[in-house]
């Protein structure tokens, strides 16, 4: 690409600064997350599309000034499709980005909007969640990657857990050090349904590997366990969405699993801007599923009112 140039997608979309090196240490450049972008367009939108999007910008790269970004720019293109949801904070309407499609994508990317963060709900109905979200955090990060290690074994035990219930689950990299476990949901549910179910499979993984998980929210009192965060999973709230990339030195993104690797000891930084084009030649989407039908949780939410935790 020259150093400014206009792509063609579904609209025209003018990129710029093409040459800027956005991670350092893997040596990517904005042109080189463009590509990705482009490049992973057909597999990333089917979990992006209709979904309010948070993203974390990086201007000038990972080691420089970031900010969160919610409501859409001044001077963004016209065609960019938003949704306004009316927060009480600012006591306005906040315009969120809906990633339709591939220009978008290539927008964001241009705007080195390097984290992208969907809402659990579509636009259609945002109080009814598609999925039900488990975030594995481990406490002791670091180079070794005992603590993504650990989070690995808690959610082994969580896929344990879901199988019994009858649940399927998606495990994917957080992108950074962290580890989450998805399941398709059913039409119909509220958050409030999920945080039952949540919060029961989070106080049972405390018992079954108490070594290891814990769901105490403040640090300090945590120790080296994994924090089981279930909490996460509320309106309002996100995480990061599947392929989105992250700002760490290896230029990672948030990597679908398959439950074998996790077994095997795959480790996060394996799976970068480099390498999911590859992946997803050779495996395709592991994450399809979810966009697919859904669990039932109604005979779940019976018996966890009837059967609490002693």
């Amino acid at each position: 690409m020259a150093k400014g140039h206009t792509l063609m997608a579904e609209y025209p979309v003018h990129v710029t600064n093409l040459d800027k090196v956005l991670w350092p240490e893997a040596g990517v450049t904005k042109a080189e997350y463009i590509q990705y972008m482009i490049t992973m367009a057909p597999v990333m939108l089917p979990h992006y599309r209709e979904r309010l999007l948070t993203v974390i910008r990086f201007p000038n790269g990972i080691h420089e000034k970031s900010f969160y970004q919610k409501n859409i720019p001044d001077g963004a293109p016209e065609w960019i499709e938003t949704h306004p949801v009316w927060s009480d904070d600012s006591k306005r309407d906040i315009e969120y980005i809906l990633a339709n499609n591939t220009a978008t994508l290539v927008w964001l990317a241009n705007q080195a909007a390097m984290e992208l963060h969907p809402s659990y709900s579509l636009i259609g109905d945002l109080d009814r969640p598609t999925n039900i979200a488990f975030d594995l955090d481990p406490t002791v990060k670091g180079v070794d990657a005992e603590g993504f290690r650990k989070a690995c074994r808690v959610a082994l035990h969580l896929k344990a857990a879901l199988d019994d219930l009858g649940l399927p689950s998606y495990p994917k990299t957080s992108g950074a050090t962290g580890l989450q476990v998805f399941v398709p949901l059913a039409q119909g549910y509220t958050f409030d349904d999920t945080r039952v179910v949540s919060k029961f499979i989070a106080e049972f993984m405390v018992q079954q590997a108490p070594e290891i998980c814990t769901v105490e929210r403040l640090k300090k009192d945590r120790g080296d366990k994994v924090y089981f965060d279930y909490l996460q999973h509320h309106k309002g709230k996100t995480l990061s969405g599947p392929y989105t990339p992250r700002a760490v030195a290896s230029a990672a993104v948030s990597a679908p699993l398959r439950w074998e690797e996790i077994e095997a000891g795959v480790l996060p930084g394996q799976f970068t801007i480099r390498t999911m084009q590859k992946r997803i030649e050779d495996l395709g989407d592991l994450f399809a599923p979810m966009t697919g039908p859904g669990a039932d949780i109604g005979e779940i939410l019976h018996f966890i009112k009837h059967h609490p935790l002693k």
